[in-house]
């Protein structure tokens, strides 16, 4: 049979190539005991309109080999509720200066609006309609009516529903495709004071000092959610005052129903809150603690089983920023005002019996460590897999577990930052380009134990940002992109992670994965060194028939070469380029 195996390779320090060392070993173990973590699957988020471009379709289902589709599920109100940007200054008449109301003129006596500081302030509900530049906003109170409520909703097809409707035209082909989404902020009206300030400072952003939360161009930025569950005269439904959280949980259920419903799409999987703790001018909300992140889990998954469509949908969580540092994974802050991180938050959920609220784990970024040297071992992501069993740092717990404990799986649902070259930056380890890109995709399948790998975006301009792997022109030349497929087209839904060990060479690690159903093998081998690795493969027995391998190898201005190489009395040899 064939089987398939690519092949990465990088010099880890710009110089000339130096002459291969002698060959490693890479060992396979297929047995039940070796097996690792189901795959499922790969892909980006997608924030535009390229998504409704159908090269751009092919690009990243066809050639790519994405299965997963992540989207914004921010809701988005029709009029009036979202008249003039939920009344907030903006560039209504000038592309340098915010002003509000949208028809006084843009000069320095209207210049930031009302509050001068570019930006509507708001403390809770109760002062959310309050008068503002001559206006009130209204409040979308969303009733026991879901069809109703649904109608106060913009379910408009965008980039993402329209990539996600070509996916799932294509998941016989692609062996599975799964539409997931993440609340970057609920509803403004539901959010209160965090005590948290906007720190930046700009002529078109918002003032420095300015407290969350606020509305910047229709953007519902920062804030924490209401978790009081104290009815609100203003959440009147018609049958009485409602609270917050029950407001957030029928707003999420319709707008998820909706969009589903609109468009004929259906989610695998949503998060309740994107990057947990992580206040923005952009749509954000923080949950400090774990409790108000339960109370907004049990208020969601109780309005969601109200639904045959909306039950079955999966929650993953907690979608934390992945810590630098011991602390950083456990928690920030300390006295009146903590701020609790990834595996505080996996502790507290299991002490309270709240981890039936989640279906699976995710978290963002990649460990801090990892591509400082050749054979770095990424700390933080074996914290997020295994916790430790040694305080790390003065202060935290001895012993602490991390997510595979818990019996659930973890994804990793964003990462971005990378510099478009193959190789970069241009002096010391290369860890910021294409090759970057693919050493973290290594270490988070392989010491992070993730099950699914998501880009930031995948396309936004002409030429790649460090927010895509691609962009309009290079397509699929892109060194970003080509990092990612040599993972995304041949490890496909539904693969298992089989443990592979090398010996004989620091400067290469290898990760492999074998699906049963496809009857095929796919090994990954990053070569961190500045010269070629010679490398023999012991081809395990599972799956059975191997004979022969397709071969793609990447290096500086050599991307994605093919061939075709043979097994020889059980083993194939390969020359990872440097």
């Amino acid at each position: 049979m064939l089987a398939r195996v690519t092949l990465f390779a990088m010099a880890a320090a710009l110089v000339g190539a130096a002459a291969p060392v002698p060959s490693a070993t890479v060992t396979i173990d297929t047995s039940p005991s070796g097996l690792r973590q189901v795959i499922d699957g790969f892909g980006t988020c997608i924030g535009n309109d390229i998504g409704k471009d159908p090269e751009f379709q092919k690009l990243y289902f066809d050639d790519l080999g994405c299965s997963i589709v992540r989207m914004d599920l921010t809701p988005r109100f029709v009029a009036p509720y979202s008249n003039d940007n939920y009344n907030s200054p903006w560039f209504y008449k000038s592309s340098r200066i915010l002003t509000f109301p949208p028809d006084v003129p843009a000069d320095e006596a209207h210049k930031g609006g009302p509050e001068k500081n570019n930006v509507r302030t708001y403390t809770g509900p109760q002062d959310y309609s309050r008068e503002y530049g001559g206006r009130r906003a209204p409040i979308a109170v969303m009733g026991p009516n879901i069809q109703q409520n649904m109608r106060k909703l913009n379910l408009s097809e965008n980039g993402a529903v329209a990539m996600a409707k070509a996916g799932m035209k294509r998941r016989a082909a692609l062996g599975d495709f799964k539409l997931v989404g993440s609340l970057w902020s609920p509803a403004p009206w539901v959010k209160i004071t965090s005590g948290d300030v906007w720190e930046g400072d700009s002529d078109i952003m918002p003032a420095k000092g300015t407290p969350y939360p606020f509305i910047w161009g229709g953007n519902f930025a920062g804030g924490s959610l209401d978790v009081s569950g104290k009815p609100l005269d203003v959440f009147n439904d018609g049958t009485g005052p409602t609270s917050a959280l029950q407001q957030l949980a029928r707003c999420t259920a319709a707008y998820v129903k909706g969009l589903q419903d609109a468009n004929g799409v259906r989610f695998y999987a949503i998060s309740i809150q994107n990057e947990i703790n992580f206040p923005e001018f952009y749509n954000s909300c923080t949950y400090p603690l774990t409790s108000q992140y339960i109370a907004a889990l049990k208020a969601i998954r109780a309005e969601f089983a109200k639904y045959p469509d909306l039950k079955g949908i999966r929650i993953y969580g907690p979608e934390d920023l992945l810590g630098g540092d011991g602390w950083g994974m456990w928690q920030y802050g300390a006295g009146n005002r903590p701020v609790h991180k990834n595996l505080q938050y996996l502790q507290r959920l299991s002490e309270s019996h709240a981890m039936n609220l989640l279906d699976l784990f995710c978290i963002h970024g990649y460990a801090a460590d990892g591509a400082t040297a050749a054979g770095a071992d990424p700390r933080q992501w074996r914290w997020w897999a295994n916790g430790w069993q040694q305080a790390p740092a003065h202060g935290l717990p001895e012993r602490v577990k991390g997510f595979t404990a818990y019996g659930k799986r973890s994804w990793m649902t964003e990462t971005s930052g990378e510099s478009s070259e193959w190789l970069a930056p241009a002096q010391g380890f290369p860890g910021n380009g294409g090759f970057g890109v693919a050493l973290k995709i290594q270490q988070a399948l392989t010491a992070g134990v993730e099950s699914a790998w998501l880009y930031w975006q995948f396309a936004e301009a002409d030429n790649t940002t460090p927010s895509c792997l691609t962009g309009r022109r290079e397509r699929e030349n892109a060194p970003k992109y080509v990092a990612a497929k040599h993972f995304f087209r041949y490890i496909r839904p539904g693969a298992v992670r089989a443990e592979a060990r090398v010996e004989g060479a620091p400067s290469l690690s290898a990760s492999a994965f074998i699906h049963q159903k496809d009857r095929t093998l796919t090994v990954v081998l990053v070569n961190s060194s500045a010269g070629d690795q010679e490398a023999t493969v012991a081809v395990p027995r599972v799956p059975a028939g191997i004979r022969a391998f397709q071969a793609f190898t990447s290096q500086n201005g050599k991307l994605w070469q093919p061939s075709r190489l043979g097994t020889v009395r059980g083993r194939v040899s390969v020359r990872v380029p440097g």
